[in-house]
């Protein structure tokens, strides 16, 4: 049986998230999730096929994690806008071509967004005089395979992971 779309009672409303509250049928008590903006994420490579990650520390985890280049998608802008963006700013690396991997829930338990996954093929350092690392964010040429990257431990993103396999199974990574 499909069910009307709720009504949304915000709980808390901060600049990077809400905390909504639903009353589905049945329910004793409601339902607590969070709305946020969609994200993207990005599994880049260069022309030697090595992936174009970065490291940086996340305090929800406390700790210091190896990532794809990934970001909010800002209202009024596309999800691959968003992409490339996140891509130049974290990286300083560029791709003519963005191809979509699809776009994922990242957890139907609590969150209300989508991620929207690419894939950027034989990026390239850019030339553009504006580009200016990131603060707290650490650039990172990964020279080992997927096997190898799965393994690192400061990996540990699930949804990182999860684009590699869209990747792998669209035929745009080999094992």
């Amino acid at each position: 049986m499909a069910l009307g779309a709720p009504e949304d009672e915000i709980v808390l409303d901060t600049k990077w998230f809400q905390v909504v509250a639903r009353r589905p049928p049945g329910y004793a008590d409601p339902h607590f999730s969070l709305k946020t903006h969609d994200y993207v994420g990005i599994v880049a490579v260069n022309s030697r096929g090595e992936f174009l990650l970065v490291r940086q520390f996340r305090p929800t985890v406390w700790q210091t994690t190896l990532e794809i280049p990934s970001g909010h998608v800002d209202p009024g802008q596309t999800p691959e806008e968003a992409a490339r963006m996140e891509l130049f700013e974290e990286t300083g690396y560029e791709a003519e071509k963005f191809e979509l991997l699809g776009d994922f829930s990242p957890d139907t338990g609590r969150l209300g967004n989508r991620m929207w996954g690419f894939f950027a093929g034989n990026a390239v350092p850019t030339c553009n005089p504006a580009y200016k690392p990131e603060q707290g964010i650490e650039t990172v040429i990964y020279r080992g395979g997927i096997h190898d990257l799965v393994r690192e431990k400061d990996f540990c993103s699930a949804l990182n992971r999860a684009l590699l396999f869209a990747a792998v199974m669209q035929g745009k990574l080999k094992l």
